[in-house]
C-alpha cells in the first residue's frame, strides 16, 4: 500500500483512497479543480515575480544614475 498526501489538508493517506478520511476531499471530483486553481496559483505568481524585477530593474537604473551624477558633479 503506497502512501500520499491529501493535497488539501496534507495528511498521509493510502493512495487507493477516493476520499480523504482526515478532510473529506475528493480525488475523483475534487482534484482537477484543484489542480486548475493550482495552475492559476501559479501563473499569478509568475506574473507578480515578473512585475518584480522589472521594479528592481528600475531602481537599480536609477540607483546608477544617481551614483553616476554625484561623483560627476563631485569631479571623481
Amino acid at each position: 500500500m503506497a502512501i500520499t498526501r491529501c493535497p488539501e489538508c496534507r495528511k498521509k493517506i493510502s493512495e487507493s483512497a477516493q476520499f480523504c478520511p482526515n478532510c473529506g476531499f475528493s480525488f475523483k471530483e475534487d482534484l482537477e479543480i484543484y489542480k486548475q486553481k493550482l495552475e492559476e496559483r501559479r501563473q499569478h505568481n509568475a506574473e507578480i515575480n515578473r512585475k518584480s524585477t522589472k521594479l528592481h530593474l528600475i531602481w537599480f537604473a536609477i540607483f546608477t544614475i544617481v551614483i553616476l551624477l554625484a561623483s560627476w558633479l563631485t569631479g571623481e
